[in-house]
């Protein structure tokens, strides 16, 4: 009796981990699977849809999941306008949404923060949060003395923080010289909040932009140590504030006569402390002087996943993310990256997107270095860099940007490098899927 009692127990033990590594095991997928995906779906969705049973199925759907459409692949002009205007509905902002009076835009915000996100895939009050950070009193102003580039710690009526990164350069100036060169582009923190809203990944923080009154709205509220570092040039106002390379007059940062244009970044809530690593892709910044990861290509990304926090969790599939995404925008200099402490599994936040869309021009392909060393890449991001090529990212972000209180944002140039380099990395990735198909890999934990 007690013999079958344990070979009952035997086979109920091992059934269960056969169906737990069925649900939960990381699964990949051939580059034939993941075109039949799409395939299947868009014959059912758009290929014989009107637009109102699209917008049903937008509609019908969880508002922190993507409507069934989006499962589509783009194949002609037609689903390619479908696909676009889904995109649009989805992600436009929504300027005109009126919170009920009384509400807290602040704490909501707060709350949409997690281990696992930054905002929810779709938020009706984005645009009033946005808004009264482009509009609210500045009830204090201090300088930020961390990191190399300058920027003010602003509080806002309701007692809510943000970071302002005040514009060094026009939209059409290009930056030579090398990949992470030049001040940090307020523009870029804007775009790039946006496209990361685009990719699906919920890890940037806000970002808008916002024209202040350096003698009106800044000064009278102003912390001393952060008065002390104002002067004119000329009519205009400008200060050079405190960082590494703020040395002084000849490092500031001037107004059009007391008008500054910057972008806002919402700060997180004081709730959440911060884990900071340096990237294992990081770049060493002296000349004549190469990372490993830029010589062993063989070696390297192994040894990686050997290394904590990178053997467990998501934090290397993180890194993959944001290489295409840093790669897209041009951003060469991501050396540090921060998680949220005391939290499980927590993802990347990706802080800091300052030197995004510096020069249209030259696509700097080492950024995509993670992914080519590892040869591994989520399932979820591949099929949205698919739906978001040939044209819809750039119609769809364009016409987001479009409605930032600084339009225009980009100059027309970085709207055709960014489909040139989503081209790139779209057909990188099939080429890696049609050698291996476990370069595609869908983890069970997604935010819903």
């Amino acid at each position: 009796m007690k013999f079958r009692i344990r070979v009952v127990v035997l086979a109920f033990s091992i059934f269960s981990i056969c169906v737990v590594f069925f649900f939960f095991w990381p699964q990949s997928y051939s580059l034939e699977e993941l075109n039949n995906d799409y395939a299947e779906v868009d014959e059912d969705i758009l290929g014989k849809a009107d637009e109102d049973v699209v917008r049903t199925v937008a509609q019908n759907v969880s508002k922190n999941s993507l409507p069934v459409a989006f499962e589509a692949d783009i194949f002609n002009a037609s689903s390619r306008q479908k696909m676009i205007e889904q995109f649009t509905d989805w992600y436009d902002v929504r300027w005109n949404f009126q919170p009920a009076p009384g509400t807290d835009l602040w704490e909501i915000a707060g709350r949409w923060v997690t281990s696992q996100q930054i905002h929810g895939e779709y938020v009706p009050e984005l645009g009033a949060v946005l808004l009264a950070m482009s509009s609210r009193p500045i009830i204090k102003a201090d300088i930020i003395t961390k990191g190399s580039q300058l920027k003010l710690l602003l509080l806002l009526e309701g007692h809510q923080s943000v970071i302002f990164k005040p514009r060094w350069y026009d939209r059409n100036y290009v930056i030579e010289g090398k990949p992470y060169d030049g001040h940090d582009r307020h523009n870029g923190e804007i775009a790039a909040f946006h496209l990361n809203r685009l990719f699906g990944f919920r890890r940037v923080p806000l970002a808008i932009g916002r024209v202040i009154d350096l003698e009106n709205e800044i000064l009278p509220v102003a912390t001393d140590q952060l008065k002390a570092t104002f002067f004119k040039n000329g009519s205009n106002t400008c200060f050079y504030g405190k960082c590494l390379y703020c040395k002084g007059e000849n490092n500031g940062v001037c107004a059009n006569g007391t008008r500054m244009e910057g972008a806002v970044i919402l700060g997180l809530p004081a709730r959440f402390t911060f884990v900071k690593y340096r990237h294992p892709w990081g770049r060493t910044y002296k000349e004549g002087r190469r990372a490993r990861w830029e010589y062993d290509d063989e070696h390297y990304c192994v040894d990686v996943q050997k290394m904590a926090p990178f053997n467990s969790g998501r934090l290397l599939l993180d890194i993959i993310d944001a290489s295409v995404f840093d790669y897209i925008v041009g951003n060469a200099d991501r050396h540090h990256f921060e998680v949220f402490a005391n939290e499980t599994d927590g993802m990347l936040i990706m802080f800091d997107n300052g030197k995004s869309f510096g020069n249209p021009f030259h696509d700097e392909e080492s950024i995509l270095t993670p992914l080519k060393q590892c040869k591994q890449i989520r399932y979820a991001t591949v099929r949205r860099l698919r739906q978001l090529h040939q044209g819809v990212l750039t119609k769809v972000l364009g016409d987001i940007l479009s409605r930032d209180p600084l339009a225009p944002l980009l100059a027309g140039h970085h709207f055709p490098a960014m489909e040139r380099r989503l081209e790139y990395a779209v057909r990188l990735i099939e080429k890696y899927v049609e050698h291996s198909p476990d370069v595609l890999v869908e983890l069970p934990a997604r935010v819903t």
